[in-house]
């Protein structure tokens, strides 16, 4: 269903930024599990569930690979698990591997999630006040990207239709040249657009359907919260020389808990409006 998005645009925008920002500059284990686990189940509700699944293999495949490679270069760590070419593979080296696998891993989720409920609209709402040009392109260029990948892949099956004697690179070579030159009047249909419009005045006023509710301000004091609590309350593990991971005291709970409240807030939102959806169609 995707009920999220209908979150006010500053509100979505702190989520994932609070989010993103803990998953990156915090490698905890259990911190990036939490994200990798709720960003995952995120993207299960809101896109095609086989979409997902499939890039999943692609992501395991990129956690492993930086699992395996950490050791290879970061030699330190006391617990030597075997010797190549004289180099040591410690433990430590490759839970760290882990640990930055699952970082990155869940960070990629957590932006293909991010353009599935944050569009051009919205960005030009955050960020045309601040600096109306830059969000102008910004916005247009994420528009722009599978404008012209679904260009290309229209005119490229057109011409293997009607014309099958050219081979696969010229027929590419051919749809490419088609949609550049399509873009390129596409461009200046829009840049006399916006002249016509008065978008160089420095005078000009701008409509916004977005209006920050209650239930905005409510999670948003929520997210950050949840933030600053987990900002304050976790502990890092100790990788080098030896693996030691801090003591679970309560402390240590406090933070895993709100880390993991705060992940798991967009799909137990997502999941609850489509609850609530179900039922009220039952009683149709």
């Amino acid at each position: 269903m995707n009920t999220f998005r209908n979150l006010h645009p500053v509100t979505l925008l702190c989520c994932f930024l609070y989010i993103t920002v803990f998953s990156v500059f915090n490698f905890n284990p259990i911190y990036s599990g939490l994200s990798l686990c709720g960003a995952f189940l995120f993207a299960l509700v809101i896109q095609d569930k086989k979409a997902v699944l499939r890039s999943f293999i692609g992501y395991f495949i990129l956690l492993i690979l930086i699992a395996v490679t950490n050791p290879l270069f970061s030699h330190n760590g006391a617990t030597a698990l075997f010797f190549i070419n004289d180099n040591r593979i410690t433990l430590e080296a490759f839970i760290y591997g882990v640990t930055l696998g699952m970082a990155v891993v869940s960070v990629l989720y957590w932006f293909r999630c991010f353009n599935e409920v944050f569009d051009s609209e919205k960005y030009l709402y955050v960020f045309g006040r601040v600096s109306p040009k830059l969000a102008l392109v910004f916005s247009m260029t994420l528009r722009f990207v599978p404008e012209l990948i679904g260009s290309f892949k229209s005119v490229n099956a057109s011409q293997k239709r009607f014309d099958k004697s050219r081979g696969r690179l010229r027929r590419y070579l051919s749809s490419f040249s088609a949609v550049i030159g399509q873009s390129l009047e596409d461009a200046v249909i829009t840049s006399d657009s916006m002249n016509a419009r008065g978008f160089n005045l420095k005078k000009r006023t701008s409509f916004s359907r977005f209006r920050f509710t209650f239930y905005d301000a409510v999670y948003l004091t929520v997210f950050t919260v949840l933030t600053a609590v987990a900002a304050f309350n976790t502990a890092s593990f100790e990788y080098y020389p030896t693996f030691c991971p801090p003591e679970l005291d309560l402390r240590t709970v406090i933070g895993i808990i709100s880390f993991g409240a705060l992940a798991f807030i967009p799909f137990v939102y997502e999941i609850s409006e489509e609850i609530r959806w179900k039922l009220s169609l039952s009683k149709i």
